[in-house]
């Protein structure tokens, strides 16, 4: 018989994270360390799990956002199933505004990648994303490695010039690590955060997201890949695996001349890794600068856009429209729910 659950037991967090792993349609956003990394911001999370003789065959991974007085009810990905099941996706669907009304939330938001069917709980949704300060994905960056099982197939593929800065970053003397040394590790993010001040754009604090860095190494999900010359740092990246493939989530470089083409040597040292692993693909992610984006696409990346993924429903209509004024005035001052949260404690 089957039962539903919502738990945050250790126990039935770990079971998830092995379903999240070995599911097609899993996501990084959806395991439970990252899920914890919004608890430093005085968010909660929660799994709702379909559960069938002590296995899951379904469930979401659930963000409980919270600024000042108001709740918001959000699943960054998901639901998922063990298989391609409509009939669960609609139960789960079915529950989240149902659960969202329980914990008081305001709005509930879900994302759902490349739907492949109509589903009738969606019905009761509307198309969009009103609240932003959760991050759910607008699609891949996908490198394709089924057909690949040695990387220098691959190498081959890519533009002559491609291969050349490759080749060129592998004659400069720069070694790999795997960091897993927590002071290495803080050392590294430092430079991530560093690339982030001197180029303008948002990153999370390293004491926000520091424990699920940590956690996901150790539990050998996540790898934070170095590059060195002389001992001295030169660049790193963060990649997560689920779904059978990494994701490249963050990453930074120091920027020198002559350049020694630490961006090629890392993402190819992922690449490498992905292969190694027999994954399905690399994930080298979305956006970034005109430069950012045409780096990615050396890599013979293909753009997967997730059309019409995201869907809400306002619980209380009342309430979200009262955030929505708060929001409006705080904008401009705020980067991030972070910051807005220093101010408006729960």
């Amino acid at each position: 018989m089957m039962q539903t659950i919502f738990t945050k037991e250790q126990h039935w967090l770990d079971k998830w994270d092995v379903f999240v792993q070995s599911n097609s349609k899993g996501s990084y956003l959806q395991l439970s360390d990252w899920a914890k990394s919004y608890t430093s911001y005085g968010f909660d999370y929660e799994l709702c799990l379909f559960i069938k003789d002590e296995t899951i065959i379904g469930g979401y991974c659930a963000v409980l956002a919270k600024v000042a007085f108001f709740k918001f009810y959000i699943l960054p990905v998901g639901p998922i199933t063990s298989k391609n099941q409509s009939t669960f996706w609609n139960e789960l669907i079915a529950i989240v505004p149902k659960r969202a009304a329980l914990l008081k939330a305001c709005y509930c938001q879900i994302t759902i990648p490349n739907l492949e069917e109509e589903l009738l709980a969606l019905k009761d949704f509307q198309s969009g994303q009103l609240f932003k300060y959760i991050y759910s994905p607008n699609g891949l960056n996908w490198v394709d490695l089924k057909n690949y099982s040695d990387p220098e197939l691959l190498l081959l593929d890519f533009k002559s010039s491609v291969r050349r800065d490759i080749r060129s970053s592998n004659r400069k003397d720069l070694s790999v690590a795997f960091l897993s040394d927590k002071e290495e590790i803080a050392k590294a993010y430092q430079l991530v955060m560093d690339n982030a001040l001197e180029r303008n754009y948002a990153i999370r604090n390293w004491n926000e997201i520091q424990a699920t860095v940590f956690n996901l190494i150790e539990k050998n999900t996540a790898k934070f890949i170095g590059a060195y010359k002389d001992s001295e740092l030169k660049g790193v990246i963060f990649i997560v695996k689920s779904g059978n493939y990494y994701t490249y989530v963050f990453g930074g470089t120091k920027k020198e001349t002559p350049d020694l083409l630490v961006g090629h040597f890392l993402q190819w040292e992922a690449l490498k890794l992905s292969i190694a692993e027999k994954c399905i693909g690399y994930n080298i992610s979305l956006g970034g600068s005109s430069g950012v984006v045409a780096f990615k696409n050396n890599f013979n990346a293909k753009e997967i856009v997730f059309e019409n993924s995201k869907y809400y429903k306002v619980i209380n209509s009342f309430l979200f429209a009262f955030f929505l004024y708060f929001e409006k005035y705080m904008k401009p001052y705020k980067k991030s729910i972070a910051r807005v949260l220093s101010v408006f404690k729960k």
